[in-house]
């Protein structure tokens, strides 16, 4: 047994290791290495290059009906003329179908006569934080190469967009180096599914950190720029966390009992929400009319059913009492 275990480590360390012209070994400071290759190679022709402007950037391949391919990339991208490169080198002139500047997307539409596979929007298991991921961009044009990186993610937080936004949106904080040729790009996880869209930072965000939004989000966007050519919902501006995600400490110390697995605690009510002085720090948001909220995306799929103007009565618990409200969203 001895014998085989001094084996293994003689090849680690052949492979791990040079011989220079003088007889010295030099140890690389590297003992393993998780190779995305596999998973570049298996997505890479559902990301494309968009330029506008002068300007790069990168967009995700969706859906494919009859001849037209559509495209999710970001604001920035939109111009007079904009041009989508494929990972071929085929380029087309795109039409856009519309922008949401709540979350900084748009939608593409490209006349195509080829099959392009696009991304699942799927529901997924929900990211964990930590979770290993990549960060892809379009094969840019004149240069032939597209920029990979790869990082940690955060689990889902909501952010401003923009300083003027009501809207707060899903998104992963990851901690990868990102070029702006990869705006619009895909956030991968190691299977090579889709997590989200990377972005330009929010107003709210860390200037050492990278963002995409979440692709339950971009589901939503996507959905209601196809169908609308706009994005309608209504804004409630909170800040939570789903209480069946808390852990058993955070529960004692924000006065949960420990089985609860109801609803979403509040952790902020800005003064911009239109729940301000109505809604608190530590409530327990369980319904929005008669549609139970037990996670974020309970509470975006039920305003996006909404719009700006719209009545809604919110049902939460509160020093262990329920109790309703209504408000106007924004």
């Amino acid at each position: 047994m001895l014998l085989v275990w001094n084996i293994v480590l003689t090849v680690q360390v052949h492979r791990l290791s040079t011989n220079t012209s003088d007889g010295k070994v030099i140890v690389h400071n590297k003992v393993d290495t998780n190779d995305i290759s596999s998973v570049i190679a298996s997505v890479k022709t559902s990301v494309v290059s968009v330029e506008s402007h002068h300007d790069v950037y990168s967009g995700v391949v969706l859906e494919k009906d009859d001849e037209s391919l559509y495209i999710v990339t970001v604001a920035e991208a939109v111009g007079n003329t904009v041009e989508v490169y494929f990972d071929s080198g085929y380029c087309a002139q795109a039409e856009v179908l519309g922008v949401d500047e709540d979350t900084d997307l748009c939608v593409l539409c490209v006349d195509v006569d080829f099959d392009v596979d696009g991304f699942s929007l799927k529901e997924l298991d929900e990211v964990s934080s930590g979770e290993n991921v990549i960060g892809i961009g379009g094969r840019t044009n004149g240069i032939g190469n597209r920029v990979i990186s790869s990082g940690v993610c955060s689990e889902e937080g909501l952010y401003e967009m923009h300083s003027d936004s009501t809207w707060l949106a899903t998104m992963y904080e990851t901690d990868m180096d990102v070029d702006t040729r990869q705006y619009g790009g895909a956030l991968v996880d190691l299977n090579g599914n889709l997590l989200g869209v990377l972005v330009n930072a929010p107003s709210t965000s860390s200037s050492r950190m990278e963002y995409a939004i979440s692709s339950a989000e971009v589901k939503k966007v996507y959905e209601d720029i196809r169908k609308d050519g706009a994005v309608t919902r209504g804004s409630l501006g909170i800040v939570v966390r789903a209480v069946n995600e808390m852990e058993s400490y955070e529960k004692n110390q924000n006065g949960l009992n420990l089985d609860a697995t109801s609803g979403l605690f509040i952790l902020n009510v800005p003064e911009t929400s239109c729940a301000y002085d109505l809604l608190y720090r530590g409530d327990r948001l369980v319904k929005m009319d008669n549609t139970s909220i037990d996670s974020l995306q309970d509470l975006r799929n039920a305003l996006y059913k909404k719009q700006s103007g719209d009545e809604v009565k919110l049902s939460y618990i509160r020093n262990n009492e329920s109790d309703s409200v209504t408000v106007v969203l924004q």
